[in-house]
């Protein structure tokens, strides 16, 4: 009997709209995609985000219900057969994460192993036996009021939380840099202080708006200006690190970021990129090189931000990650990962650990 698939639509109301430079977010849409070999069910997840991603979810859906008759000739998560189907889904990075998330759920199962604990096997170097069961992870704030970025950043330290990233870019260069110091006031001197500008600057205020909050320590800030030229240009400006994110969607676009060596950080979004296979050669990049890597989700459910989760702990244990995403969420597609302590909790049974329950 060969593999069988399933296909679940879901919409998830946020617990307030995200504001960004991209625009105003009250909803996550997405695609979940269940992989079984007649004993266990594998799940994955593909949610392209507007603004961001060059598929949508109809894209998503469209190539998932179109290779679902080839997975069901496949006769295990092994058969050559879903890995050329792996192969052709390079240009549709989603679709294919959700496959590729969902049959290493299912081969986690079917060994018996946590999904982290598979892919360190695979990717990591960390010794089993010493595989973190969490993984550090930053805060999140995009309040445009200082008074109330002061507020939520104070929370987040009160919780544990080792890094902060702060939105900026969607208001005026002033506001910014108060809420900049605002949140280093809150938070002191040893939590790490990010910035997410999602390209909303251009070249010249970039550089100027980065220079006014140099101060602040700040250490690194994401997608200062939008495309690849244009952050190293910021970044070769000194003033302060730069990583690229949305700009980068392609393992080759993360090769080109990093050969400018004015880009030092880059943002790992598995999914976004194709699954943890593509994930992990862009990550191997960053370190040949000497850059830094994040983990990061995009607002997904559960079952997404738990492959991040997993993925994370298994090759860069040591990273606060941005995946403290789920509080975002005013529901959810299955029971959330646990958040304390500034550190997200792994499941270590078999498998992602995550399964839908709706």
């Amino acid at each position: 009997m060969g593999l069988t698939t399933e296909l679940r639509d879901y919409r998830l109301a946020l617990a307030s709209p995200l504001v960004t430079a991209h625009g105003v977010h009250e909803y996550r849409d997405g695609v979940l995609f269940a992989i079984s070999d007649g004993v266990h069910v594998g799940w994955g997840e593909a949610a392209p985000l507007p603004g961001w991603s060059r598929e949508s979810c109809d894209d998503c859906r469209r190539v998932l219900e179109s290779v679902a008759p080839r997975l069901s000739e496949c006769d295990s998560v092994d058969d050559p057969r879903l890995t050329e189907i792996l192969a052709e889904l390079e240009t549709h990075p989603h679709a294919r994460a959700a496959i590729a998330g969902a049959s290493l759920d299912l081969a986690a199962q079917s060994d018996g192993v946590s999904l982290g604990s598979l892919l360190n096997g695979r990717f990591g170097s960390v010794p089993r036996e010493a595989l973190p069961h969490s993984v550090s992870v930053n805060g999140l704030i995009s309040d445009l009021q200082p008074e109330r970025v002061a507020a939520a950043a104070a929370e987040l330290a009160s919780e544990g939380i080792s890094a902060v990233k702060l939105k900026v870019a969607a208001t005026d260069s002033n506001t910014d840099v108060a809420r900049v110091a605002a949140t280093r006031s809150a938070i002191g001197d040893d939590i790490e202080l990010r910035l997410d500008a999602n390209g909303g600057w251009d070249i010249e205020t970039a550089v100027d708006t980065l220079r006014r909050m140099a101060d602040y320590d700040i250490t690194f800030c994401e997608e200062p200006t939008a495309g690849i030229d244009g952050i190293a240009v910021v970044g070769a400006a000194g003033v302060v690190p730069v990583a690229v994110d949305e700009s980068a969607v392609t393992v080759g676009d993360i090769a080109a970021a990093l050969k400018t060596d004015a880009i030092r950080v880059v943002i790992v979004k598995p999914q976004a990129l194709g699954g943890s296979d593509l994930a992990m050669a862009a990550l191997a990049m960053a370190e040949e090189t000497g850059a830094g890597a994040v983990v990061t989700s995009m607002i997904d459910s559960a079952v997404g931000v738990a492959h991040a989760a997993h993925f994370a702990a298994a090759v860069l244990p040591e990273v606060a990650h941005g995946l403290a995403t789920s509080t975002l969420l005013a529901e959810d597609t299955a029971p959330r990962l646990n958040l304390e302590g500034g550190r997200l909790h792994l499941p270590q049974s078999p498998g992602l650990g995550v399964s839908p329950v709706f």
